[in-house]
């Protein structure tokens, strides 16, 4: 194989474009060995290598060919050495960490305040070797990214002496560059390894036993971590396999249902728009159920990729090792479940492929009994899907989701967490998805096939529930979120005595307040409220939520969030100031999302029959509010992670580092052999 193609198969996807241009700089070489009338360099290059910037291709010399891997050959060992450095900063404090717990002393992590104090210490103990994991994953590619981009230093230089019979290249240029990279230099990463080891073996589940952080790992139950150079976990694989396949399945079926809804139906006459669309609240549930795993494996796939660690900030056991493929592979399986059941309801009223049963019974000929099975099939095959037993979402863990869920419904009488904390706000986000309960129930145990009163109820509040269920059971489950969350600043007001927690509580009365006067014939008194709730909680979201100031947000600002050249620093330190995980356009953009979604949330608590009398236009613009507000949640929830990461806001961590991974790029550009001259030109093409 040759040296290029191996080089692309062992890169680090997220470190591409940062190992040395090796095809680039061959191709360049190539060139000026064809050339017969190349200037050749004159004199030593025992120095650094002098000559001019590429201004044409007949002024590129061997000297700038040189000069160029000069610089990416510095450019890679400083990102070497600042990768190392990080590192180390890492260990200190996991020194700091396990100092604490060998001497006794209790560290407040508020992994589960609910917890025996065993548990929680067992689980801090975890979490301290799930980090000493991450820093040796971290050692790990850095030293195979060294490795790599010193054997293609050795190649090029090689290649360079054969093309342009030289011997400059290995027997001047090599030894130079390596030893001002140090490159060569593995007693570095053979010290990290050294003091990982001794960190592992410090914790009570791995004393006195020689063993590597990775092997501390499996004898404690976290298992591997997962990517090391090409090493991947065979269970994410088989997730990303089952997340193509439905995924490619559900986009097909989901075109198909397109045609078949702008097909003429069979029998005009008996066809009913009402009654086909009485069973919608059912599937709508099963949606937004179906958009909460997509949204959750989002979430966690974007923390990942920006170094946000979720699973720490939100004290998820360590032992866990569900990752966002998970939620994808089960959220597409479910998905093409849905989309084939719904075609197949659609194609089966539209066109009466199966005959009819009890047909005089209900609302014309057309009706039938058998149109109820195709959400019931559904509801069952989602639940089953959900609840099935997995080697990788066990049950403890999802019985640990139905605890804080517990815990919320109880508030004030539990301590609050970050993790209930982020339960009880995406409560909140769910109300319009739980009014689609009542509605779904009130379908299933309705009469079927559906009567003619039923189908009348349909057309005018949207679903076949009394009165009495939208005046009482619809109110309260969509206050009920707001309650709970209400319940839980109380909480924290109690425990901290901090007023900011009474600031929140307002927020959530707010809501509540719209929940009830939406439920009133005074249009002006509803417009009035939703404003104040509206605008008090986009405020709440971009300034405390989200930590959003003039750093942030302001461009030319001395403590802006992101350096000079976009690139993102991570967890590194600048002028003092923690550092942001993403540019300032996406703050922007999300402060203005986040706005617009919660207007349109506006909507979501008013009734539909307010907005318009069709009813084909309702049950679409229900369904899209609801799903609006889940995706605003999400995308909420990233950065309401990250800043709470950066500066422990909220206060729930007694101890404000978080392990983060090795920074996946450094903190300027690729030298112009990659990104282009000033013109924006590249060099190497």
């Amino acid at each position: 194989m040759k040296f290029g193609k191996q080089l692309e198969e062992y890169e680090l996807p997220e470190w591409k474009g940062y190992y040395l241009p090796y095809k680039l700089l061959k191709r360049k070489l190539e060139d000026l060995s064809a050339r017969t009338d190349t200037p050749r360099s004159q004199g030593s290059h025992s120095g650094r290598v002098g000559g001019s910037a590429l201004e044409g291709e007949e002024a590129y010399t061997e000297a700038d060919w040189l000069r160029t891997v000069e610089e990416e050959a510095m450019r890679i060992g400083d990102f070497v050495d600042r990768g190392i450095h990080g590192l180390e900063q890492q260990l200190k404090d996991l020194e700091k960490m396990i100092e604490g717990l060998q001497s006794g002393r209790h560290i407040e992590e508020s992994i589960d305040e609910n917890a025996p104090t065993d548990e929680e210490a067992s689980f801090l103990e975890l979490r301290v070797l799930q980090a000493v994991g991450r820093v040796s994953e971290g050692v790990q590619r850095l030293r195979l990214f060294a490795e790599l981009n010193h054997a293609a230093l050795y190649k090029i230089l090689k290649k360079h002496d054969k093309q342009l019979v030289s011997k400059e290249g290995l027997s001047e240029a090599f030894p130079r560059l390596v030893k001002a990279t140090r490159l060569n230099e593995t007693g570095r990463f053979d010290a990290l390894d050294r003091d990982l080891k001794k960190l592992s073996s410090a914790s009570s589940k791995t004393e006195d036993i020689d063993a590597s952080p990775e092997v501390a790992r499996l004898i404690a139950g976290l298992g591997r971590t997962g990517v090391v150079g090409l090493t991947v976990q065979p269970a994410s694989h088989r997730s990303e396999l089952v997340l193509s396949f439905f995924l490619g399945s559900s986009v097909a079926l989901f075109l198909a249902i397109g045609v078949l809804l702008c097909l003429p139906e069979k029998s005009p006459k008996t066809f009913s728009e009402a009654y086909f669309l009485t069973p919608i609240p059912v599937f709508r549930v099963v949606f937004s159920f179906l958009l909460i795993l997509w949204c959750m494996g989002a979430v966690a796939k974007i923390c990942d990729q920006s170094d946000v660690n979720h699973m720490f900030i939100l004290n998820v056991d360590p032992r866990c090792r569900v990752t966002p493929e998970f939620f994808f592979a089960r959220a597409a399986t479910l998905t093409t479940l849905w989309i084939l059941i719904f075609g197949m309801y659609v194609v089966d009223y539209k066109w009466k492929i199966l005959p009819t049963v009890w047909a005089r019974e209900g609302y014309n000929k057309r009706a039938s009994f058998h149109f109820v099975l195709y959400p019931v099939l559904l509801l069952l095959l989602t639940i089953v899907g959900s609840l099935a037993p997995s080697t990788i979402c066990r049950q403890r863990y999802k019985l640990a989701v139905l605890r804080s869920v517990k815990r919320t419904a109880l508030a004030p009488l539990f301590a609050v967490d970050f993790a209930d904390n982020m339960v009880g706000d995406v409560m909140t986000s769910i109300a319009k998805p739980l009014e689609d309960v009542p509605a779904a129930v009130c379908y299933l145990l309705s009469h079927h096939p559906q009567e003619e009163e039923l189908v009348e109820r349909f057309v005018t509040s949207g679903d076949t529930c009394s009165d009495t269920t939208h005046r009482w059971v619809v109110p309260l489950l969509a206050g009920m979120p707001f309650f709970f969350r209400a319940g839980q600043c109380v909480r924290r007001y109690r425990d901290t005595k901090e007023c900011r927690h009474l600031w929140n509580l307002g927020k959530y009365l707010c809501s509540l307040l719209v929940v009830i006067v939406s439920r009133m014939d005074n249009t002006a008194m509803l417009v009035s409220v939703s404003t104040v709730a509206t605008v008090y909680a986009f405020l709440w979201d971009v300034g405390l939520d989200w930590g959003l100031g003039a750093r942030e947000l302001m461009p030319g600002n001395s403590a802006e969030a992101r350096n000079v050249d976009g690139e993102s620093p991570k967890l590194s330190q600048k002028n003092g100031l923690r550092q942001r995980h993403f540019p300032r356009k996406v703050y922007w953009l999300c402060s203005l999302v986040d706005l617009v979604a919660r207007s349109t949330w506006v909507f979501t608590l008013m009734p539909t029959s307010l907005v318009t009398g069709n009813i084909v236009i309702r049950v679409i613009l229900v369904s899209v509010m609801s799903s609006v507000e889940i995706v605003r949640r999400s995308m909420w929830a990233v950065l309401r992670i990250e800043y709470e990461q950066l500066s422990n806001a909220s206060g729930f961590r007694a101890l404000l580092w978080v392990p983060s991974k090795l920074n996946t790029a450094p903190e300027r550009r690729p030298s112009k052999a990659i990104a282009g001259d000033s013109k924006g030109q590249p060099l190497l093409s």
